[in-house]
């Protein structure tokens, strides 16, 4: 209690000091503290966010009110001539920001425009400086004017093609009469409008082509629009023929001869012939065929920006190739009125062969784990920039059993295995499904896999093989549907625990060592905005759902299935029957000098129905690990609140699971960084199992046993990858009776424990 009591007195201290920033500011200052956005209207809405937009002063960022970091600031600011000091106030304090009367200025003047640009021309918008223990608080009034509204859209297009492929899309445009006079959305139709035009052959066309008259009546507060486009004439253009470099080489494009290799094909057995040019020197040593369905210019069709940005985005996603580049040159024509282009499609070559190593370990009370594995990865093992990746690994552990090292030698618990994957960066499928593969590039792949798992009692050997696709439907969002899935579990107990197991009746812990198979599909949903060009703030979520065996069930009366105790059997193993699904919510927040607070937050459940009491132990939730509650030993924490009696490893499962992280990550010197974090969460049963005795989920409780950890981290950043080292600790531990959880200050060195790991753990 001591400690925590200490804890306590520092967070209280760390407030107090943000408090105290005002003896620090200078006579003739006022910090900025809150800039307050007034709509004096109850008429007419305006978006206070937009607003704020143009408010050319930030406040400084409190809490509550108070300024830790500005305090820090003041505080360290004539000490930086030490390194200690010279960190904290580069990483950890933040400039005060003073309140400027020019830039309020500014400020009301750009929100007066943005109201004039919204229709509500006329607006007043006053401004009201409060101060208090020198802290400025900025209040914007706005009382808006009646809005102008569109009372008739109107053409003035002088091409006709033009006006009737506007024609086309009218009911599409974005200004419409009775909608407020808006110039921004004047701006996103001009670039509706160019986009359509480019994807429609109109290669030239550009978006200050379009301009908007306006005519505003002042007595009725209406508008009319006038839309013109100008140019007598606007030219379509046709691809007339696709060169491809599929080996290119700027370093000796000028000097190398190169022969012309014409490639007819078709994308499905119907389909119209399309023809590309190859232009190489020697052997590119890739199918030519590779390229039917990414590039998507194609002779005789007219120039599309659209199919451009598509064929980028496939070429993209060929790991043969490091960069590329579309062009377009204009050529001339035996007709007048037909106007043709050129496509030149260069393709630079990356590296066939990668390699990689990884290496985790684990110490918790003096049992030392290490799990290591080498990758290689052939970028294009068919010659179709097909993608094979094989990876081995073992790892090793200590494991103790009553208190006892058992089995031979000190690491007894040992996992070893192989996995193999291609990714084929085309859609193999019965089905052509011609408009899902131009617009998306799905790529297909399939996966086979053989671990063993050695532990003191008994050995596991998992086979896996699993089919499916992968495709992005936009710059943010992936998707993954595998609709084959196949595991198979073969468990070898030794024989003393084989004779344990006949004699146990609780039939969850006999389930975790029992052979089952399972053959399902699975589906997952990936979102995030991340802009890898920018450090700005970025959301993550994934969602994933898998079922199993409801497909092997419709054939349980028939001779392909037995049945044996009451359950169902393929070949001799009872197949698994449940629905799972599991959501993984992330937020990276950027704090100035590379600092970041990241945070997560998952939620999980399984259902087991049909032929399965239980989830399969490998598709159960887990808590405890090095990319989870790193205060606990991988599959250690919970359920809920269960303290295991076995004296044999049982595995800590659930059917339920919910966590939350958070990270704070900051620069240390050069490629070394520290984070500090948190993590909270635990796992559950749905029902009330003799395997876990507490281990129920139930609205009442479970808060109660949420466990909750703590700990700091050293990274050694490579830019390519990442070393980590987290040390954490358990501070409240759900397993212990109601008011004896929070172990603070009972813990010990034992109960560090040392989490060694490559890449972030979210």
């Amino acid at each position: 209690m001591k400690r925590i009591n200490k804890i306590w007195l520092l967070l209280v201290v760390l407030v107090l000091t943000g408090c105290g920033v005002r003896k620090y500011v200078p006579d003739d200052k006022t910090i900025l503290i809150e800039n307050i956005i007034i709509n004096d209207s109850t008429q007419f809405d305006i978006s206070k966010s937009d607003v704020s937009d143009y408010i050319v002063q930030k406040p400084n960022k409190n809490m509550f009110g108070w300024l830790p970091r500005v305090w820090i600031y003041y505080k360290t600011l004539d000490k930086t001539d030490r390194k200690f000091y010279r960190w904290v106030n580069k990483n950890l304090a933040v400039e005060p920001v003073y309140y400027n009367n020019a830039y309020t200025s500014d400020s009301k003047r750009q929100i007066e425009e943005y109201l004039n640009n919204t229709g509500f021309f006329k607006s007043k918008v006053v401004t009201t400086k409060k101060e208090k223990d020198k802290r400025a608080y900025v209040e914007y009034k706005i009382t808006p004017s009646k809005p102008y509204t569109i009372r008739e859209v109107g053409y003035k297009i002088y091409d006709s093609a033009i006006y009737q492929e506007i024609n086309n899309i009218e009911s599409d445009l974005l200004v419409k009469v009775g909608d407020n006079y808006n110039i921004f959305t004047m701006d996103k139709e001009r670039d509706f409008i160019t986009n359509y035009l480019r994807d429609n052959g109109y290669f030239f066309f550009t978006k200050d082509k379009i301009i908007y008259e306006v005519d505003t009546n002042l007595r009725i507060r209406k508008a009319d629009i006038t839309l013109r486009i100008n140019g007598q004439k606007h030219d379509k253009y046709i691809i007339n023929k696709v060169f491809i470099y599929p080996d290119y080489n700027i370093q000796n494009a000028n000097t190398t001869e190169n022969d012309t290799v014409p490639f007819s094909f078709r994308l499905w057995r119907k389909a119209p012939k399309h023809q590309f040019d190859f232009i190489y020197g020697s052997n590119p040593k890739v199918n030519l065929k590779t390229f039917n369905q990414v590039i998507q210019i194609h002779p005789g069709d007219e120039f599309s920006q659209k199919k451009v940005s598509q064929t980028y985005r496939a070429l993209g996603s060929l790991k043969l190739y490091s960069l590329s580049n579309i062009s377009f040159d204009t050529i001339a024509s035996d007709n007048d009125s037909v106007k043709l282009l050129n496509c030149t499609v260069t393709l630079q070559k990356s590296k066939i062969h990668h390699y990689n190593i990884q290496l985790e370990g684990t110490n918790s009370g003096g049992d030392l784990g290490a799990l290591g594995s080498f990758s290689y990865r052939n970028n294009n093992i068919f010659r179709g920039s097909e993608v094979l990746r094989i990876t081995l690994k073992g790892g090793f552990q200590v494991q103790r059993v009553e208190d006892m090292v058992i089995s031979e030698g000190l690491f007894n618990t040992k996992e070893f295995g192989v996995d193999a994957s291609i990714m084929f960066p085309r859609f193999l499928s019965p089905f052509t499904l011609h408009r899902f593969v131009s617009e998306y590039q799905p790529k297909t792949m399939l996966t086979a896999g053989y671990n063993m798992h050695i532990r003191p009692l008994y050995d596991r050997h998992i086979m896996t093989t699993s089919f499916g696709y992968n495709w992005r439907s936009s710059n943010t969002v992936e998707h993954y549907l595998t609709p084959i899935n196949l595991n198979t579990v073969k468990v070898f107990p030794s024989e003393l625990f084989a004779y344990v197991l006949d004699f146990e009746t609780n039939q969850r812990i006999k389930d975790q060592y029992t052979d089952h198979l399972i053959f399902g599909m699975n589906y997952s949903f990936i979102f995030a905005n991340q802009n890898v060009k920018k450090t700005n703030d970025f959301f993550y979520l994934k969602f994933d759902i898998e079922t199993s065996g409801n497909l092997l069930s419709l054939f349980n009366n028939t001779p392909l299935i037995t049945e044996s105790d009451n359950y169902h059997e393929i070949i001799g193993i009872r197949y698994a029957q449940f629905f799972k699904y599991q959501i993984d919510f992330r937020f990276y927040h950027y704090f100035r000098n590379s600092n970041v607070l990241a945070m997560r937050l998952m939620y999980g459940q399984g259902i087991a129905y049909g032929n399965s009491i239980d989830l399969p132990f490998e598709r159960s939730f887990y808590a405890g690990g090095a990319n989870g509650m790193r205060g606990w030993q991988f599959r250690t924490l919970g359920p809920g609140e269960f303290n295991t009696p076995y004296g044999y490893d049982i595995e800590h499962i659930g059917d339920l699971q919910l966590e939350s992280n958070i990270e704070y990550r900051f620069p240390l010197y050069g490629r070394l960084k520290g984070a500090v974090f948190s993590d909270m969460g635990n796992i559950w049963t749905l029902s009330d199992n003799e395997s876990f005795p507490g281990g129920q989920f139930k609205f009442d409780k479970f808060y109660k046993q949420l466990a909750l950890d703590a700990g700091f981290g050293i990274r050694f950043d490579f830019s390519f990858f990442l070393i980590r080292l987290d040390i954490a600790a358990p501070l409240y531990d759900p397993k212990y009776e109601e008011g004896n959880r929070w172990i603070v200050s009972k813990l010990q060195w034992s109960d560090v424990v040392w989490n060694f790991g490559i890449g972030y753990p979210f």
